[in-house]
């Protein structure tokens, strides 16, 4: 069958009835509600630093899933989850016992349990198919647990993927601010009292829920992919913890069900095509994303350069205005002049400002607009406030102050130049003895 006609078939089951029709919605609803939930606790664990304590706990429930095959006789779900949701907290317990009583560190505990507890799992593994004819013929299966498979999604499968979805957002609700607080700030929640390590445990608790219920899906080996990739793809796109959480839900339950569609057209598996999809989306905000990106900085980068450039070019303007040439309307050579530059290379940096509001290059003359006039006064204010808050507070020689002001000024806003004034006690004259622009509404003269 052709891509377009294995694509049709794929939402004609979504919407159809029959087994392989069943099968196909519940590993959809299944994927994605893992998406979901591992987003959404993901944010957490991401922002506390948790994520190799997620790699850890995915492989340290495989022994679970094998003992608790063998104590039930079967692949009773309630069993094998119980079964992983014991050997997850144990491996817990055994991480924080390792690196609190002895002075291995957190990192090497994290690696001492998930290989004990992994080669544990995969012994008992290998000792059930020699078991018995009798556990054995009930073991066909059981590797579903290491890679993952939705096709074989139950609705008990998710009914325990809802349950855990509705529990993970109720504690997360009630407790979000809490939570929020021992994460980014200890020291505040230290001096207000907050049990950090209570809410420590209680993340730790739904982290192994979590990964206990999305096994089917990923597997021990993949799951805590989907609890780091789409929060560290929407931490690249937001700086809102609650916009976070959202997003990295949303970015889950889209790779959830892009990897379903992926598997049942190309038969890649479930489990690596929701890992490459959520991966693609970090690359995709790794590079474009507004303000983290790679291209955002940059273009954030050029603007800025930009905007240093025309300002330079505005205080050059200014100076040749103080020693009583034309400021609406200075000729590219008198600017190359003050500037020590050719002037070609003047009237190339005069050109930037065509667009900026500012000013614009006109019969090889600098044209400034009032709002041009305004900046230009602004920027020397600031500069010639700064030179002196350098020479008065650190102590620096008339001499050394102006490479200082000459970076500073761009970054000066009003309240910092008010501020300033406050300190300096209004001075009329920078340390060069040359008059300080007065602020906006202050007139010309003081």
């Amino acid at each position: 069958m052709s891509f377009v006609e294995l694509t049709g078939e794929f939402f004609s089951s979504l919407l159809g009835h029959g087994d392989a029709a069943q099968a196909t919605i519940n590993a959809v609803l299944g994927a994605c509600l893992a998406g979901l939930t591992c987003g959404v606790l993901g944010s957490f664990i991401t922002l506390r630093r948790m994520s190799l304590f997620a790699d850890m706990l995915g492989h340290a429930v495989l022994p679970g899933v094998a003992a608790g095959f063998i104590i039930a006789g079967s692949k009773s779900t309630p069993a094998l989850l119980l079964g992983s949701l014991a050997a997850g907290l144990l491996a817990a317990l055994l991480t924080r016992a390792i690196s609190s009583h002895s002075r291995i560190k957190e990192d090497a505990s994290l690696g001492i349990t998930l290989s004990l507890f992994y080669a544990v799992g995969i012994w008992l593994l290998s000792w059930i198919t020699r078991a018995g004819p009798e556990l054995s013929s009930q073991a066909s299966g059981l590797n579903h647990y290491l890679f993952g498979n939705p096709a074989i999604i139950q609705v008990i499968d998710l009914v325990f993927l809802a349950s855990a979805a509705v529990v993970i957002g109720a504690v997360l609700g009630l407790f979000f601010k809490e939570v929020s607080a021992s994460i980014f700030d200890p020291s505040f929640a230290d001096s207000i009292g907050l049990p950090r390590n209570l809410f420590d445990n209680l993340l730790l608790i739904l982290l192994t829920l979590v990964i206990v219920v999305s096994l089917k899906i990923l597997g021990v080996i993949l799951v805590a992919a989907l609890l780091v990739i789409p929060p560290a793809t929407a931490y690249l796109l937001t700086d809102k913890l609650k916009r976070m959480v959202l997003l990295s839900a949303a970015l889950g339950a889209l790779a959830g069900f892009g990897g379903v569609y992926l598997d049942f057209v190309f038969g890649i598996g479930v489990g690596p095509a929701i890992v490459c999809l959520s991966f693609l989306g970090l690359m995709g905000a790794f590079l474009g994303a507004p303000h983290h990106g790679i291209l955002g900085r940059y273009l954030s980068h050029r603007k800025l350069a930009l905007k240093t450039l025309r300002e330079n070019l505005l205080t050059s303007a200014w100076r040749i205005g103080e020693r009583g040439g034309e400021l609406l309307a200075i000729p590219i050579g008198d600017l190359a002049n003050e500037r020590g530059e050719e002037p070609s290379a003047t009237r190339l940096l005069a050109r930037h400002m065509n667009g900026s509001g500012w000013g614009r290059l006109e019969n090889d003359r600098l044209i400034l607009t009032s709002l041009g006039q305004e900046r230009a006064r602004t920027l020397m204010r600031g500069h010639r406030l700064w030179e002196i808050f350098l020479q008065r507070e650190a102590s620096l020689a008339p001499d050394h102050v102006h490479a200082g002001a000459e970076e500073i000024e761009h970054f000066l806003d009003a309240e910092t130049v008010r501020e300033l004034e406050e300190l300096l006690d209004n001075p009329e004259t920078d340390p060069h003895g040359k008059a300080i622009p007065p602020g906006s509404g202050e007139g010309e003269t003081r």
